[in-house]
């Protein structure tokens, strides 16, 4: 096999790496379980080519990603692209059984995380020449490996908005820009088909609203949804390869979000499947990635359900979900022919198997685990939790047990998510929750009011109730699970991040004989800070969030804040914030800790150095979880599994 660089992927790389600050000599350390839980994965992508004669395997290095060009029956290496130190792939795509895109850039020193936009580059399979891409590769194009699509952003005259192009650039003459098939409404995202045939677009505005846009055969665009005037949101989600219709996400103002079959030449919005339980939260797509023929649906765990059974995909697509019973099954990639298809099999016990699957003879062969120092026997299991609030509204949630638990009488960490609009928890492997989960805690994700995947009332209900019914919601599912003995009454503690680390102030505020502890990372403290402190105020648009998630009404700031509470908060609290946080200011933290160390509370502070709204250094989120499970022994002593990863 033979080695290349990647040609001229960083020259513009940031050069921050200077020398970090050692760990302190009395920094707790994570033990061997929790680094292992923690790790990266070791293979991330295996992409076959068009004939399915080759596969392209992403793999993880102690220096950085490689990507590596394999025979398929033998797993042969070929060709190994290195993209030096630090590097970090992001994209590979086939655009014929010769060549290759490979997306790359590198990881800053300073702060663990990658900070420039990946570049492109087109690299033949024989060693070649390589050019690099221009602009914003967008997709291939059918039958055409020679040209792919590019999508450009082209200033307005007075600045400040972005009219989106697609232009369609010769692969072999990549200086120049391509030629320009379509220019699309300011400030969108467009959609089009793999011949470059753009039908929708869709944009945001600054005070929150939406826009869908459809673009008519003779090129002219129009708004089909302003949310402002209808007070729901429809996502374009397809353009059909014959170009005669699309498909939509659209929300209802009760219920969940209903698939809308979307005709071009008549405008006609036609239904095509609803899930009263949940929003669609996952696309399932042909295995040529032009169609969709259905969606994950998840009230909490997964289930599948096809809307065109009708598609050529659909029975051997079906058939592979059953294959894998107890897995949540992903179509990674396919040979042109279908023949050949790997797939990515997941569960609530295992972060991901690759697998390759010959659709002709039906056999299967393991390729690779994602984690293959991960043993799925020896992580906890999870269950769906499902429950009325006090004022009736469904709430779900996700529950972690420890490996080889009965399931009873155990220490319980509640960990409320992020966000907290739209975003949700679901079943499926979850690193911190096995961190958790094999030190002998249950614990219990849940989806309060407010979350995403349950519909557009679902998510409104948690409006302006940051500290009201949100908090009821979480109290409530947490009663719950308390009431089934599942968990020790006596033993409980709260723990989350940003949202979620304002969550674990305000449950034991407003719930004092629920708790025993609580953890807030990068949390927000002080609502009307918000306000003054931190990018979401640097804009219109999150001006527009902000008073809508929060109000603007100083009282109703001031109640809801467990600053201005800290002395209803009479259990031990753990603060651990990033220096360099943008998103949520230090000084939430630092004020929080002052108010605290005021009344003399039982409290611990990890000012985290080098990391910003979330942890990105391996040895500070080491330090981050030591402490973590440090604090959760010492106050509901949970007990390390024997079991090793």
């Amino acid at each position: 096999m033979h080695h290349r660089f990647l040609p001229a992927l960083f020259a513009t790389a940031l050069s921050l790496a200077s020398l970090p600050p050692a760990l302190a000599d009395d920094a707790p350390q994570a033990d061997a379980l929790t680094q292992s839980l923690l790790k990266r994965a070791e293979f991330e992508q295996f992409r076959l080519s068009p004939n399915g004669q080759l596969i392209a395997i992403e793999r993880r290095m102690p220096e950085g990603s490689v990507v590596s060009i394999h025979k398929r029956d033998t797993l042969e290496p070929l060709l190994n692209l290195d993209p030096g130190k630090g590097g970090e792939i992001s994209t590979i795509i086939w655009l014929d059984d010769e060549r290759i895109i490979v997306g790359a850039n590198r990881v800053d020193g300073y702060f663990g995380m990658t900070m420039v936009e990946p570049k492109l580059s087109v690299i033949r399979i024989d060693g070649g020449d390589t050019f690099q891409l221009p602009g914003t590769f967008y997709s291939t194009l059918d039958d055409d490996p020679d040209h792919i699509l590019v999508y450009r952003c082209s200033p307005t005259s007075s600045g400040g908005k972005c009219i989106p192009q697609l232009r369609k650039a010769d692969v072999n003459k990549l200086r120049k820009a391509g030629d320009l098939l379509v220019e699309g409404p300011a400030d969108t995202g467009m959609l089009a088909d793999r011949r470059g045939n753009a039908r929708f677009a869709y944009g945001t505005e600054d005070d929150g609203t939406t826009r869908s846009w459809v673009r008519d055969s003779a090129g002219t665009w129009s708004i089909f949804n302003d949310s402002s005037k209808t007070g729901v949101d429809i996502i374009p989600l397809l353009v059909a390869a014959d170009g005669s219709y699309g498909l939509v996400q659209s929300q209802r103002k009760q219920g969940t979000d209903i698939i809308e079959r979307y005709d071009f030449a008549t405008g006609a919005r036609t239904p095509v499947y609803t899930n009263e339980a949940s929003d669609p939260i996952r696309m399932l797509r042909s295995l040529d990635g032009k169609d969709i023929v259905g969606a994950r649906y998840q009230p909490t765990r997964p289930t599948v359900e096809f809307w065109n059974k009708q598609h050529p995909d659909a029975q051997i697509l079906s058939d592979l979900h059953h294959a894998f019973p107890g897995q949540e099954v992903f179509v990674h990639s396919a040979s042109k022919d279908g023949q050949w298809i790997i797939v990515l099999a997941t569960s609530d016990r295992d972060p991901g198997t690759f697998i390759l699957f010959d659709r002709k003879a039906m056999k299967a062969k393991l390729l690779s685990r994602r984690k293959p120092w991960i043993d799925p026997a020896k992580q906890g299991k999870q269950q769906s939790v499902q429950v009325a609030s006090r004022d009736g509204v469904p709430l779900h949630g996700v529950l972690t047990l420890p490996p080889g638990s009965d399931g009873k009488n155990l220490p319980l960490v509640v960990l409320p998510h992020g966000g907290p609009f739209e975003i949700f928890d679901e079943w499926g492997y979850d690193p911190e929750w096995q961190i958790l989960a094999q030190h002998g805690y249950a614990v219990l994700a849940v989806n309060f009011r407010g979350s995403g995947g349950y519909g557009r009332q679902f998510a409104d209900r948690g409006l302006r109730q940051w500290g009201g019914a949100m908090q009821d919601d979480i109290a409530d599912v947490t009663r719950h699970v308390l009431a089934q003995g599942i968990a020790d009454p006596k033993r409980v503690c709260v723990y989350g991040a940003s949202y979620g680390g304002y969550a674990a102030m305000m449950q034991p505020i407003r719930y004092p004989d629920m708790y025993k502890c609580a953890i807030g990372l990068s949390g927000v403290y002080d609502l009307s800070k918000m306000y003054r402190w931190g990018d979401i105020r640097r804009s219109d648009y999150g001006k527009a969030y902000l008073e809508r998630a929060l109000g603007k009404d100083p009282a109703e700031l001031a109640a809801n804040s467990p600053l201005n509470q800290v002395d209803k908060l009479k259990v031990p609290v753990f603060l651990a914030h990033g220096r360099l946080d943008g998103r949520v200011d230090l000084k939430h933290a630092l004020r929080m800790r002052e108010a605290l160390e005021e009344r003399n509370a039982s409290l611990e502070f990890f000012e985290i150095p080098q990391t910003g709204h979330s942890i990105t250094l391996d040895r500070y989120e080491y330090e981050f979880y030591a402490r973590l499970l440090r604090f959760l022994d010492r106050n509901i002593g949970g007990k390390a599994t024997t079991a090793a990863n």
